[in-house]
């Protein structure tokens, strides 16, 4: 038998709470390749996701912006947490969320397969939240593009399969494409569609 539903606790300042997850996710996004620590409002919820990451999602969205979670996230307490601090929707459908958590480890739709945008309205696409071990001890990336002064450099652990091809590819579509947010160690660390990455020699 599932345990019953515990609403736990949105943040402890509703406003204040919410404006300082929008400071870090608009810094982490303007500087992509810096490390932004997340900041700690006091919020409670199920295990399954770190709070930082139901502080991302808590503080941007709301019943117009459904979220994507995978099968077992979906079947988890989280969609109950959301719907009833956040209001939004959960949906299965890649293309349908303004907002994404991608896990290690776990069946994720191809990055192409959410909502990229179009012409018009490029901004209409999703945002991924990627949880990561940490920023450092894996796979060593240089960034190029807007925000960044030359090149940025970054080591993220426990990234999902296959996310730098990818990465590449989402690129390739700019203006359109999603844009992520890679989650570790209390940190934030932004990659925007416009950021193009490189695999560095080991």
């Amino acid at each position: 038998m599932n345990a019953p539903f515990s609403p736990g606790r949105g943040f402890s300042d509703p406003v204040h709470g919410s404006q300082a997850f929008f400071r870090a996710i608009l810094t982490a996004m303007s500087g992509p390749g810096q490390i932004v620590a997340v900041p700690d409002m006091g919020l409670q919820g199920p295990q399954d996701l770190p709070k930082e990451a139901l502080g991302i999602l808590l503080a941007m969205c709301d019943h117009e912006t459904p979220v994507w979670l995978d099968e077992e996230l979906r079947c988890s307490q989280i969609a109950d947490w959301l719907a009833f601090h956040a209001h939004c929707e959960v949906v299965a459908e890649p293309a349908r969320a303004a907002f994404g958590i991608l896990r290690e480890a776990r069946v994720n739709p191809d990055l192409s397969e959410f909502a990229l945008g179009d012409e018009r309205y490029p901004d209409r696409s999703t945002t991924l939240i990627v949880l990561a071990q940490a920023f450092t001890g894996g796979m060593p990336l240089a960034l190029e593009g807007p925000g960044i002064k030359s090149i940025a450099r970054l080591a993220p652990l426990g990234l999902p399969e296959n996310f730098l091809s990818q990465m590449k590819t989402n690129h390739s579509f700019y203006p359109r494409g999603v844009d992520v947010l890679i989650l570790a160690e209390h940190g934030l660390c932004g990659l925007p569609r416009s950021t193009r990455i490189l695999k560095e020699p080991c």
